[in-house]
């Protein structure tokens, strides 16, 4: 043991020996914010070593238990640290991440920042030109240092989405891979379950809880938990009461994204310029502006993808405000329906299904689909719509469905689209 690790062991056994119950309120209040600021600085210490020591071993280090023999640097770590493999992985991912961001690392050290806000940190690199993420490093440890982990991670999320819109749609595609639900009834008079829902199909449910699932006045005993589960079951009581399933469309809820004027009819801004190859990038942060200001976002998942978006255009409501450059609202436009309740009927009497072949998913679970997009001058008209369930129409503005997968014999066929950023 070297001379810094026995002063080391010594500090530690030092506090240790510290008896609580003989200090006061204030002494204990002291002491617990100058252990929490000292273990802050030696996960720091800890992250540096660790990523020093998986990229120096290329992954690998000597294997205490066998002579000459190596093993994988996540497992040693594990063992080490008495952790999960999971957590090792995660810690070794981060620790040699944290290299392209020096001055970030050294922000840990010093205790201006924690090492759950570098993990946040770290999903920028690989995303952004390392050259401009370099010189942003400053303005990002400013914006961390005024906010929490999660703060810092729905900040991150917006940046990734101005600037590296790929990334985001790889996200989206993950997250729609790992969706399930799982239900078990307990036989106890209730039923468990488990989920893994993608933002996109979280907004709808997050945007009806918000409304249903609020106190009902101040002498409402119910906890959060217990509301949410209320307006879930009223949810589905209400559609067993009322709606007509699963034959004729009805009305769906009012969702609300903001959108930037010219995101959705494709034109050139932050989120559409290439980032990565150029040395010279212009990824800027602004402390002043929202990070999501380049980008659509919903409020309750934040940053969502142009095919997302494009599939709610197609059949939404819109309304138009106008901002000035501090964010203050100038004009509102009362939004009204794109599509009329006569050609909703119409294209539901005609389609009567998904048009998709194959498809036979019925009018309430369907989209009124523009064939030819409104971004690229589709008229609102009959010939024009189409059925489409969301998750057909959702491979549609991803270019995976093309006009040749439907049943559509009163229209001729279409040119081949155009991709969809030009």
């Amino acid at each position: 043991m070297c001379s810094n690790d026995a002063s080391l062991a010594a500090a530690v056994d030092g506090l240790a020996a510290v008896d609580v119950t003989g200090l006061p309120i204030g002494g204990l209040q002291e002491l617990v914010a100058d252990l929490a600021g000292a273990s802050n600085r030696l996960a720091g210490v800890l992250s540096r070593a660790v990523g020093e020591l998986a990229v120096r071993g290329g992954g690998q280090v000597p294997d205490p238990a066998v002579a000459g023999a190596v093993c994988p640097a996540p497992a040693w770590l594990r063992s080490v640290t008495k952790t999960t493999g999971v957590v090792a992985g995660r810690t070794i991912r981060t620790s040699v991440a944290l290299r392209e961001l020096p001055a970030v690392a050294d922000a840990i050290i010093d205790g201006v920042l924690t090492e759950a806000h570098g993990r946040q940190l770290v999903r920028l690199v690989g995303r952004i030109d390392p050259g401009a993420l370099l010189r942003s490093q400053p303005e990002l440890i400013e914006v961390a240092r005024r906010t929490d982990p999660d703060q810092l991670g729905q900040y991150v999320a917006h940046l990734i989405a101005t600037w590296c819109e790929p990334a985001l749609d790889d996200q989206e595609a993950s997250a729609e891979d790992r969706r399930f639900l799982q239900l078990r009834n307990t036989h106890r008079g209730s039923v468990r379950g488990t989920f893994e829902l993608p933002d996109a199909a979280m907004e709808p449910m997050l945007t009806v809880l918000a409304s249903l699932g609020r106190r009902d006045g101040l002498a409402d005993p119910r906890s959060a938990g217990q509301r949410n589960a209320d307006a879930l079951t009223d949810v589905f009581g209400l559609a067993l009461r009322h709606a007509e399933l699963p034959d004729t469309a009805g009305s769906r809820p009012r969702l609300s994204y903001v959108i930037p004027a010219g995101w959705t009819l494709r034109l050139p801004g932050p989120a559409t310029r290439t980032v990565g190859t150029d040395p010279t990038a212009a990824f800027t942060i602004d402390l002043d502006q929202h990070p999501g200001a380049d980008c659509a976002t919903a409020p309750f998942t934040g940053p969502a993808t142009r095919s997302q978006i494009q599939t709610l255009h197609c059949d939404a409501q819109l309304e138009r405000i106008t901002l000035d450059h501090t964010g203050q609202a100038l004009s509102l436009t009362t939004g009204t329906d794109q599509i009329s309740t006569a050609q909703r009927r119409a294209v539901t009497a005609r389609d009567r299904c998904c048009t998709t072949k194959g498809c036979n998913r019925p009018p309430a679970f369907c989209d009124i689909h523009h064939l030819r997009a409104r971004a690229d001058g589709g008229p609102t008209t009959i010939d024009n719509l189409v059925l489409l369930c969301r998750r057909h129409h959702v491979q549609w503005h991803r270019q995976h469905l093309h006009h040749t997968d439907l049943r559509t014999p009163w229209t001729r066929l279409p040119q081949p689209r155009a991709p969809a950023h030009e």
